[in-house]
């Protein structure tokens, strides 16, 4: 495999977590960096650590993950998202507070953004000479990187809209998933 390949591979996988990552900025009163780098290490790390996974496994179990895989990834992204909904019913009065948070539920996030991550773990399984550490130390890095733009961007836009954008980020996620699992049901 190229590394152009590769790394349009590693875009592609990222784009979800950068969706995810503008909601999460979304909800942040204001710009913290130690906020942006927990949110994009959580997703670069899962977006590493899942292809690894699919590479490890292989073809062993392929036949009956795939066939869940987008009830798995709907159903994270739609309990993450109501919860979100919720959180931002309560923290309607966030910037009197003073202070809004990136969600909990980051490591869920992790694993929903990376489900396809997995999928395409399978794939490298199959192709031979790849080396797969190389592999996912690029897409952990591009997803980092695009990550951290994505919750910088979300701030932004958050720091505009106040605790409207938690409900927007809410039903974003909501949608994703029901995108995710639209696409494999028709």
């Amino acid at each position: 495999m190229t590394f152009s390949t590769l790394f349009f591979i590693s875009v592609g996988l990222a784009m979800d977590a950068f969706a995810v990552s503008l909601t999460e900025g979304m909800a942040l009163k204001k710009n913290h960096i130690n906020h942006i780098f927990r949110v994009a290490f959580v997703f670069g790390i899962f977006q590493a650590l899942m292809p690894l996974l699919g590479w490890f496994i292989g073809g062993l179990f392929y036949d009956k993950i795939s066939k869940y895989e987008h009830w798995v990834a709907f159903g994270l992204l739609a309990f993450v998202g109501i919860k979100m909904l919720l959180e931002a019913r309560e923290n309607q009065n966030c910037e009197t507070k003073g202070k809004c948070d990136v969600s909990s539920n980051i490591i869920l996030l992790g694993i929903a953004t990376s489900i396809d991550a997995l999928a395409v773990g399978f794939s490298f399984s199959l192709l031979p000479g790849l080396n797969i550490y190389s592999t996912i130390f690029v897409i952990g890095i591009v997803t980092f990187i695009i990550s951290s733009a994505g919750v910088y961007m979300g701030s932004k836009a958050g720091q505009f809209l106040g605790y409207k954008a938690e409900y927007a980020g809410g039903f974003i996620l909501i949608g994703m998933g029901c995108k995710i699992l639209f696409e494999h049901i028709a």
